[in-house]
């Protein structure tokens, strides 16, 4: 890994607090709003950061992490924002979907990581 630049890691978290204070405010269940809109800021803050924030020294790789980082991206904002205008009665379904997404967007990334070595 070549680097890790703090201004677009700073960005990256705004934007994600805003997308997550977003889905807290349209959420049509007010009783879970502020768990839906944590857990929207929280999940996308994982996959932008390694868009936005990361750099390696090859070209390519920094190609590849960015596409899979916006497309695992857009999947958690369509899965969130699903639940948000849905009224779920419980959210265990809704918590073990976006951990599984967060799973195997970690470990793409992860393996993306490992063959540029």
């Amino acid at each position: 890994m070549k680097g890790f630049s703090l201004i677009p890691a700073i960005i990256a978290v705004a934007v994600a607090a805003l997308v997550g204070l977003l889905a807290g405010t349209l959420c049509a269940s007010k009783s879970h709003d502020v768990v839906i809109g944590i857990t929207t800021g929280v999940s996308l803050a994982v996959t932008l950061l390694p868009m936005l924030a990361i750099s390696t020294s090859s070209a390519r790789l920094d190609v590849n992490m960015r596409i899979v980082s916006t497309i695992f991206a857009a999947l958690l904002l369509i899965v969130n924002f699903v639940v948000c205008f849905s009224t779920p009665e419980k959210l265990t379904i809704y918590f073990i979907i976006v951990g599984l997404i967060l799973l195997v967007y970690i470990g793409v990334l992860y393996s993306l990581l490992r063959s540029a070595q």
